[in-house]
């Protein structure tokens, strides 16, 4: 398994999106409910410079009678059209069938490494 390897300062804190590059890729690093996830940095609807320029939110359920905010920020926003990906799975909510790649991610000793083989559901 190809693997790229950054130093440990690449990761994020909880809340933010940190972009790491390399073999002319860019990825977005964040963390949700205390796992590292890795996406490709380009929106599979324009190419937009997803993680980099994006924007990390919650997501928001209704029940019709309450409003509940997700404790930690789980969608990541396209900043040209707004759609919203699941950074977990990196379905888009307005259009299911598009995704944005999504890379293995782990913290090894002073490593943050991020795998190059598909995610497969």
């Amino acid at each position: 398994m190809r693997t790229l390897r950054f130093p440990r300062e690449a990761a994020p804190a909880p809340g933010e999106v940190r972009t790491v590059e390399a073999d002319g890729r860019r990825v977005g690093l964040m963390w949700v409910d205390g796992e590292l996830h890795g996406l490709a940095d380009a929106c599979p609807h324009r190419g937009a410079p997803l993680c980099s320029a994006g924007t990390l939110v919650h997501r928001v359920e209704s029940d019709g009678r309450q409003v509940t905010r997700r404790a930690s920020a789980d969608r990541l926003r396209c900043p040209w059209h707004k759609w919203e990906f699941d950074v977990r799975t990196g379905i888009c909510e307005e259009a299911p069938r598009m995704r944005v790649r999504r890379y293995r991610v782990w913290l090894e000793d002073d490593e943050v490494v991020v795998s190059l083989a598909p995610v497969r559901d």
